[in-house]
């Protein structure tokens, strides 16, 4: 179905509800330990919203807008972009959490500098293959609690892994879902 296409009753266009996503994973470690911040924080300053699912936690390097279904062609072409880096397994440290307008955030300093260059670097690959790099600004965080603003900004015990891979993921959108579709080991 295209977004052209009529709904099933026709009365308004179907929604487009795939957004193709790179992400880096945390760990199980990491992903128990940001848990655990999220809802240590949500605790101390007395805040709504929802933990985020720790399965879906998540780094998000750049997207490529949402579908009705994800071209195949966008696929390999992200796929031949990644398959250039070459760069090896790296080390992430999130050491702060807070400051996003709708959702309680892990964030770094000098922990995320290597995660930059990474994400830096793959955005120029897929310059390379003519993707349009507009939905690539960065900034490094994961998501511990959705729906509540993260003003106030504190230092945490840092939750730290080693990226050893990114993926290219479906985002099903409003169905808490996300569909791994390729998976890109970092060099040895």
């Amino acid at each position: 179905m295209t977004s052209a296409q009529l709904s099933l009753f026709g009365l308004e266009p179907a929604p487009r509800d795939k957004h193709l996503i790179l992400m880096i994973y945390p760990d199980h470690p990491a992903k128990v330990a940001a848990r655990a911040r999220g809802v240590s924080y949500q605790a101390e300053n007395r805040l709504g919203g929802a933990v985020f699912n720790p399965d879906l936690m998540h780094v998000t390097l750049g997207h490529f807008d949402y579908w009705d279904e994800v071209p195949r062609s966008l696929i390999d072409r992200i796929s031949r972009a990644a398959a250039t880096l070459g760069i090896p397994p790296f080390d992430v440290s999130f050491d702060q959490i807070g400051g996003f307008p709708h959702n309680v955030v892990l964030r770094g300093d000098d922990g995320v500098r290597a995660l930059e260059a990474f994400q830096a670097t793959l955005r120029r690959a897929l310059a390379w293959e003519k993707l349009d790099g507009a939905h690539m600004a960065f900034t490094p965080h994961v998501t511990v609690l959705y729906g509540q603003p993260g003003a106030v900004v504190a230092p945490v015990e840092p939750v730290t892994w080693t990226v050893r891979e990114f993926t290219l993921v479906v985002s099903h959108q409003g169905q808490g879902r996300h569909e791994v579709i390729a998976r890109y080991p970092l060099a040895s």
